[in-house]
């Protein structure tokens, strides 16, 4: 029977817990510069945010209504550092499925390593902060060519550890609180004895509206859960001028950050639509087109206060199969031969996220754990936009369009 490493992927988004948590940028925003990519790096960008889409919209028809929140951003960023350990057809389909099928590894490497420093710096208000480490069982015997890409590409820290030490678990959950604020504190509680190897991802948002809301005139109020159920929900409130667009079936408001380079994308169904039917018909051709007829308008934006814990442990294996990336999750047939010549198969993918959205603005982290086991309108009219039953949300950056975060509001 052939030895095999599991791959545990968790992403784990987090907002706020209080605004004691850390203080809010109070800098006066720098004028916007745009991400300059070239072509192919575009190519590459419209195909990863096709995996962002299709990733968000299978894991919200997967767990079938639920709240959903994950970051393709860090799950891209994740999967397709592994990929740099996978040969033959395993290397084929996880490329394909994160729309790289036609371009080298050092066409998709050099594409992170362009796109992750510069978002970093559009906003000098917002702060994003990504991190990679590997954490490798000291005897285990990892190939330095795969190690090389992921410090090359990645910037990832490499550590050996023993892993039979209990004290193992808190070094690496150090690693996650130190590099999202201290929001994730904690991904492992213990560290299974055939795992060899372990890849880490963190990505840390912290951004503050452009227009923040007055708390003063927040109000209580009722939201519309999925389930026809009333939620109490403090509601924020305003009228300004945001990008809007609107369709027979969805309202489309975008609320941006600071200098403008970052924005929260809200989808309100309009009365009498189901978000699931939003969802069900979610594509990366309708979500191009949203954002490409968005066009300065006056709202009434009424928006809650919200956050959401999510746990996608049982269900990102199966919608990443349905995907296309199925032979990776094969202990049989999966082939990860560039990071080892001892077996090796993904066991465990998963996202726990956290976030919370508040007057001031929005705080996200991810963390994306991989692990390896030895085992077997028109202007002047003011529109109504009011947020008061299940709605899609994501953080985008402005000028590349890159997906950081996704989220389906279903229930408050």
């Amino acid at each position: 029977m052939r030895s095999v490493i599991t791959l545990m992927v968790v992403v784990v988004l987090a907002g706020p817990l209080s605004l004691s948590c850390s203080k809010w940028n109070n800098d006066a925003p720098k004028d916007r510069e745009d991400i300059v990519l070239t072509k192919v790096q575009k190519e590459i960008l419209h195909n990863s945010n096709g995996f962002g889409i299709d990733l968000f919209r299978e894991m919200c028809l997967e767990l079938e209504g639920e709240n959903v929140f994950i970051s393709p951003l860090s799950a891209s960023l994740a999967i397709s550092s592994v990929t740099n350990g996978a040969a033959g057809k395993t290397l084929e389909d996880m490329k394909a499925t994160l729309g790289f099928a036609t371009y080298s590894p050092d066409q998709m490497n050099g594409f992170f390593k362009h796109l992750v420093p510069a978002l970093k710096e559009v906003d000098n208000t917002v702060k994003l902060s990504i991190a990679n480490a590997v954490w490798i069982e000291k005897t285990f015997p990892v190939k330095s060519p795969f190690i090389q890409s992921l410090q090359q590409y990645y910037n990832a820290s490499v550590n050996l550890l023993d892993f039979s030490d209990p004290k193992s678990p808190s070094v690496i959950n150090q690693w996650c609180a130190d590099n999202t604020n201290n929001l994730i504190k904690k991904v492992i509680d213990r560290i299974d004895p055939d795992t060899r190897l372990i890849y880490t991802n963190a990505l840390y948002f912290k951004g503050k509206w452009k227009e923040t809301f007055d708390k003063k005139v927040s109000w209580q109020g009722s939201f519309t859960n999925l389930s026809g159920s009333d939620g109490d929900v403090t509601y924020m409130e305003q009228t300004n001028d945001y990008g809007y667009t609107e369709t027979n079936e969805v309202a489309v408001a975008e609320i941006p950050y600071g200098n403008e380079a970052y924005s929260m994308i809200i989808v309100l169904p309009d009365t009498g639509v189901s978000i699931m039917e939003v969802v069900s018909s979610l594509t990366r051709e309708q979500w191009s087109e949203w954002l490409e007829d968005l066009a300065p308008a006056e709202l009434n934006l009424r928006i809650p206060r919200f956050k959401v814990e999510f746990d996608s442990e049982e269900t990102m294996i199966p919608v990443l199969t349905r995907m296309g990336m199925g032979i990776a999750f094969d202990p049989y047939n999966a082939d990860f031969s560039n990071i080892s010549d001892i077996p090796l198969f993904i066991s465990l993918l998963k996202q726990n996220s956290f976030i919370q959205v508040d007057e001031e603005g929005t705080e996200a982290a991810a963390v994306t754990t991989i692990g390896f086991n030895l085992t077997s309108i028109g202007p002047g009219q003011t529109i109504p936009f009011h947020v008061d039953r299940p709605f899609l949300y994501f953080i985008t950056e402005k000028s590349t369009g890159t997906i950081l975060f996704s989220g389906l509001m279903a229930e408050i």
